[in-house]
């Protein structure tokens, strides 16, 4: 009998814990869920399923992944993933007004300048 291992999951969240599923050797069964989306009436989110029987084995891959997913862990640069940007001191008026209410960031690595 399939269980539900973990739901409400992005796609990228689904795909990476079904690896790590696969690398404790539990199979696992990627399932759409949640509100429909439109057109096409897919569930919006993701779930997995395992049998029963792989519930105790899988047990901890999950708790560790449920603990990652939850820890905050600052902002990232969208263009290459660095940490921890920096705010854009001093914008001109015409950004201040295009991003008002937002606080534009700046990456020290690569130069990208986003809101956050």
């Amino acid at each position: 009998m399939l269980i539900s291992a973990a739901y409400y999951l992005s796609y990228v969240e689904a795909v990476e814990l079904y690896h790590q599923l696969q690398a404790v050797e539990v199979q696992a069964l990627v399932k759409t869920c949640g509100p429909p989306t439109f057109p096409f009436g897919d569930g919006m989110y993701y779930q997995l399923l395992i049998e029963e029987v792989d519930a105790e084995r899988a047990q901890e891959a999950v708790e560790a992944f449920e603990l990652q997913r939850t820890t905050t862990t600052g902002p990232r640069c969208p263009m290459c993933g660095t940490r921890n940007p920096l705010p854009v001191p001093g914008l001109p008026w015409w950004k201040r007004l295009f991003y008002a209410g937002t606080t534009l960031h700046k990456c020290p690595h690569c130069g990208a300048e986003f809101p956050l």
